[in-house]
């Protein structure tokens, strides 16, 4: 074959991945517009409310991309928006993947690497989706992986190991599992290249890593390690029994999170790499290390604790891929998209088409059919049906305060995070202002936003929206702060013309001046 003709196929598949990245980005971005945000995603659309340099739960870096993304706000109320930063990071990783085993081993292998990260439901959803931490993780992380094969390449390229310093900071300013990344090159420079410990490269990238992160330590000092005593309490192990069903659960978010046919592409090729039927490339050892102790971490973890979450696994796979890849384009060499790749995206398209069905068709909710928890268990109800409830509220919030039975600056209180699923819909498009009246715990990120709240708000009265899918006993949460709880109405859901939830309204009154706020 002439070099002509090579080039060609090369420029070819380029192509064909520049057509895949647009085609899953729209099909992405149709059902972005098209779905109400959920409660975690309404949570880290509140981060974007008020910049800081760290927040109870994260780093800081979704609240700014969501500004980012949203024209410093301009376009919040429209949920693509809010989820623009997801949707065009997940481009940009799998431009970052292509160019990881373009470099490393051929442009196909890359074409086969952009398809195996926009089937996963990890790093196509959950980060190339929805609005969450892992939207900006992603993006730095692939970047932080793209540094790490040039650098392999060319140890003494001082731009590539700053590059990577930076990436790998962004990474963790975005979720703390970016430390992985450094986790994993520690343990290849001990293991395998401890020649690297003479390189005034290796710790100045850690340097400007480090100062990148330092706004977090900064933060937390100033709150005694909120942050850390908070989530290591989701992941300490405190006793020896044996949790034989949250293992069997995290091995089967780890396989079906990740799509089953990505993990099994994935485990072949470590397979295959262990067999050493895979020309052993330093950069494919670093992602190994990376991917790995995380993946395995878990694992144990969960062994102990049922608190890990299905998608913490995701970075961990998305190190693996090129690997994965990489064996693929060695086995077939023929077939532009090989059984294994197509079963993957008929997949993850069936997916989507199924959970958009279920969110807008099923009739009523396959949750609890009690009138006052109607809807518990149903988890599709996470991102349907408030827009519709939060004008009827509106609507009702107006009537009563013009009546003079409720004062002008009516709060609505919540004693969760949650509220920020209610201050979405219920009450930002409205100017109405959400309190958080509970412990630190529950709140979060709402204890630190009474503070400025709580001068523009009438306590005397307040509205509490209580969906019935999340009823819990109101004068355990509420009578610390108020002395008198009434009923004033119930907002009735449906979907498919069958009831689906309901949000129950109720007006607190005597007022006991008892505000949370952290200091």
């Amino acid at each position: 074959m002439s070099t002509n003709s090579v080039e060609q196929k090369e420029i070819s598949y380029k192509k064909i991945v520049i057509v895949l990245i647009i085609a899953f980005t729209i099909l992405r971005a149709i059902v972005a517009f098209t779905t109400e945000l959920g409660g975690d995603e309404a949570y880290y659309w509140f981060y974007s409310q008020q910049l800081k340099w760290n927040y109870f739960d994260h780093p800081p870096m979704i609240g700014l991309w969501v500004r980012i993304f949203t024209a410093n706000l301009l376009f919040e109320n429209l949920e693509g928006f809010v989820r623009m930063g997801s949707l065009l990071g997940c481009a940009a990783s799998s431009w970052f993947i292509f160019k990881i085993c373009s470099i490393l081993h051929s442009e196909r292998a890359g074409l086969f690497a952009v398809c195996l990260y926009n089937v996963s439901f990890y790093s196509a959803v959950t980060a190339g989706l929805l609005t969450m931490p892992d939207s900006p993780q992603m993006v730095f992380y692939t970047l932080a992986l793209l540094m790490l094969v040039k650098i392999t390449l060319n140890e003494n390229n001082w731009l590539h190991w700053i590059l990577f310093g930076i990436a790998s900071g962004l990474c963790i300013m975005s979720k703390v599992h970016g430390v992985f990344i450094w986790v994993g090159l520690g343990l290849f420079v001990l293991l395998r290249k401890r020649a690297w410990l003479k390189k005034p490269h290796l710790y100045v990238a850690l340097a400007v890593s480090l100062l990148i992160t330092l706004p977090i330590l900064i933060w937390n000092l100033k709150y005694n390690f909120v942050t850390y005593r908070f989530h290591s309490n989701r992941v300490t192990i405190n006793d020896n029994e044996i949790n034989i069903l949250s293992f069997a659960r995290e091995i089967t978010s780890h396989v079906f999170f990740n799509n089953p046919f990505n993990v099994i592409l994935i485990i072949l090729a470590l397979v295959a790499y262990r067999k050493q039927k895979i020309v052993r490339i330093e950069a494919l050892t670093i992602f190994n290390f990376i991917g790995l102790p995380l993946a395995v971490l878990l694992l144990i973890i969960s062994l102990f604790r049922d608190t890990t979450l299905p998608h913490w696994s995701g970075p961990a796979y998305v190190a693996l891929m090129p690997i994965a890849a990489i064996r693929l384009a060695e086995i077939n060499k023929i077939d532009l998209f090989p059984k294994w790749i197509k079963a993957g995206i008929i997949g993850f398209i069936l997916f989507l088409i199924g959970w958009k069905s279920v969110l807008y068709f099923f009739p009523g909710t396959y949750g609890s059919q009690n009138e006052y928890e109607l809807g518990k268990g149903d988890v599709t109800l996470d991102k349907h049906g408030r827009k519709k409830a939060g004008q009827e509220f509106a609507a009702l919030y107006k009537n009563e305060v013009s009546k003079g039975i409720m004062p002008k600056n009516a709060p609505v209180v919540y004693y969760k995070w949650w509220a920020a699923h209610i201050e979405y819909y219920f009450c930002h498009p409205y100017g109405i202002k959400v309190i958080g009246l509970g412990a630190i715990n529950n709140l979060h990120e709402y204890m630190w936003m009474n503070k400025k709240r709580k001068d523009d708000v009438d306590f005397t009265a307040a509205y509490c929206i209580t969906p019935s899918e999340d009823r819990d006993d109101m004068k355990a949460h509420y009578s610390p702060y108020y002395s008198r709880i009434d009923s004033v109405t119930v907002i009735k859901c449906f979907r498919g013309n069958q009831p689906s939830r309901n949000f129950f309204i109720y007006r607190l009154t005597g007022w006991k001046n008892n505000l949370p706020i952290a200091e």
